[in-house]
């Protein structure tokens, strides 16, 4: 293996809500030889794989993850081909719209300032400043369990609001590695003006005044109002268990206020929703992602 593979490896250094205990391993593959042989070594010893890109939208479980998790950043690929611009699935996706904005090519700028890869903002469609990453996909190579490669053309029916086929079942077998995006040609500095001004309207809204996953519930327009909104009226800002609260400064943003555990957040997750529901009757849905043993929490 090119990469490399450490033992009990802290998920808190690897998570934006800077918690989580460890995973039994930790691989970080060199390259698509080195992934294959991962799957394999998994699949002989019978252990859970997760597919880590930037620890953004995650909540590990203090008691770590049983398991393999696979780290992609070396999977980093930046290419043009005709129109199409080839983002490998471990880039940051923030780096990645500068990078094509200072190109003049325009479709990624609406997620500058955003954490995360390339590959997480496939998965979970991401989404912000009323565009969505669904809209410019032309492809997207996976790889599945058995190491095959195969690449996916883009089924607009298959995807919707902050969602995409591989959160399915049979979608979470398959391992995104790279995709196409369909771009056009815009002025380099009215691209790096429109993502200065998205990064520092995240600034404004405190995105990152303190570890957090960004905005912690999706927004539901049946509801009539952003899920912040809705917490505000309930008057949960501020709104504490141990060490993780609803922000002072935005409703729909949860922190880790210095000492949280990853307990203390899924708690607060769950009581915030439990309480807009009975005040609202709306049923919120979390963005983020739990991921490890809960078991015992």
């Amino acid at each position: 293996m090119k990469g490399f593979l450490l033992t009990s490896e802290p998920m808190w250094r690897h998570t934006t809500f800077l918690v989580g205990g460890p995973a039994d391993l930790y691989a970080v593959p060199a390259d698509e030889k080195d992934l294959r042989a991962l799957f394999a070594a998994a699949h002989r010893n019978d252990m859970e794989i997760f597919i880590l890109g930037g620890g953004s939208n995650l909540l590990v479980a203090d008691s770590g993850f049983r398991g393999l998790v696979i780290d992609t950043r070396h999977f980093d690929d930046y290419d043009v081909e005709g129109k199409n611009l080839i983002l490998g699935a471990g880039l940051s996706v923030s780096d990645a719209a500068w990078r094509a904005g200072t190109a003049g090519l325009a479709g990624l700028d609406f997620l500058f300032g955003m954490p995360g890869t390339v590959g997480g903002a496939v998965w979970m469609n991401a989404r912000c400043y009323d565009a969505e990453i669904a809209d410019i996909i032309v492809w997207v190579d996976v790889m599945d369990r058995d190491g095959k490669i195969s690449r996916i053309p883009m089924n607009r029916e298959e995807w919707a609001y902050k969602r995409s086929p591989f959160q399915s079942t049979a979608g979470g077998r398959l391992t995104i590695l790279r995709a196409a995006f369909a771009m056009n040609s815009d002025e380099p500095d009215r691209l790096r003006s429109a993502m200065r001004k998205n990064r520092d309207d995240r600034v404004s809204k405190g995105h990152y005044k303190a570890p957090c996953a960004g905005s912690a519930f999706k927004n539901n327009r049946a509801f009539g109002a952003p899920s912040g909104v809705l917490i505000d009226r309930c008057g949960l800002k501020g709104f504490r268990i141990g060490g993780a609260a609803v922000s002072s400064w935005h409703g729909n943003i949860f922190i880790n206020d210095g000492n949280a555990a990853a307990g203390d957040i899924r708690r607060l997750l769950k009581e915030v929703g439990l309480r807009v529901e009975e005040s609202t009757g709306f049923r919120m849905e979390s963005e983020i992602l739990m991921v490890g043993d809960w078991n015992n929490e």
